[in-house]
């Protein structure tokens, strides 16, 4: 029986014994940014090219919706580096690195924990260069009584397909500016509020930065990439509601594996 072809074998291994090396000196749950800088100075020892923080530019419907930074750009491409101090590396860390694969197009990628007891080391070759899975909407039955059920759908399909292309793993604003294009897209008008005017007993007392997206004039979108939206962001949605004179909110979370989406009602 063939054994199979290891992507990169050699400059792996030299690799890895450099990541063995930093965590044998340094042990761990140190910052993140030690283990960065040592992880770079250990390779060029090496010969290896290596450039932190690559940036790279997230593409979305062939429109910019934002820039990424990758922790360690290898070999101009054969190989990208992750670096966690986590107590293990979880699912998540994968969806994640599997995401920055697809955006830049890289061989391989190698996620090294350096949060644990021991060196945690996972290999990821590229192999969704080789998948070209569609994105295929299939909604959940909504209410009969729920407000804007047709612009309702049409959002949660825009929201999931951003989820679909992207993956988890990015930044706020890469999403936000994502889906603002698929809603161009879809035809749906909406406004990028960035600012609102706060008022008590009709005196003007000042303003308060936000980046929420009102859609149609009747449903106000928040779009996060946390751990957890918590109950607070709930109370801040209905606020907002309250103020803009909506009744109906959306809170969607791009952090995970699967996108999370509460809706907030505002009763007043």
């Amino acid at each position: 029986m063939m054994k199979p072809n290891i992507i990169h074998k050699e400059l792996s291994y030299i690799v890895q014994g450099v990541l063995f090396q930093v965590y044998n000196q340094l042990g761990p749950k140190l910052p993140e940014k030690l283990y960065q800088k040592a992880v770079s100075y250990g390779l060029i020892e090496q010969g290896i090219t290596c450039k932190s923080e690559k940036q790279f530019e997230v593409i979305y419907r062939s429109e910019s919706s934002g820039t990424y930074y990758i922790d360690h750009w290898i070999e101009n491409g054969k190989l990208v580096l992750e670096l966690k101090v986590k107590p293990e590396i979880m699912p998540i860390h994968k969806a994640q690195t599997i995401s920055y694969l697809k955006l830049s197009n890289a061989d391989l990628a190698i996620i090294a924990n350096f949060g644990a007891k021991s060196l945690q080391i996972q290999r990821l070759p590229n192999f969704i260069r080789e998948k070209t899975t569609d994105f295929q909407w299939q909604p959940k039955p909504l209410s009969t009584d729920i407000l804007y059920p047709t612009l309702t759908d049409t959002i949660l399909k825009a929201l999931h397909r951003v989820h679909f292309i992207l993956g988890p793993g990015f930044i706020h604003r890469v999403y936000r500016r994502a889906m603002m294009i698929e809603l161009q897209q879809q035809g749906i008008g909406y406004e990028h509020i960035r600012k609102i005017d706060y008022y008590f007993n009709n005196q003007f007392i000042g303003q308060q930065k936000t980046q929420i997206i009102k859609l149609e004039n009747k449903i106000l979108l928040g779009i996060f990439a946390l751990r957890v939206i918590d109950d607070t962001m709930n109370i801040v949605m209905k606020a907002r509601l309250k103020h803009l004179g909506l009744k109906v909110g959306i809170l969607a979370n791009f952090y995970g594996e699967q996108l999370v989406v509460k809706r907030v009602l505002n009763a007043g």
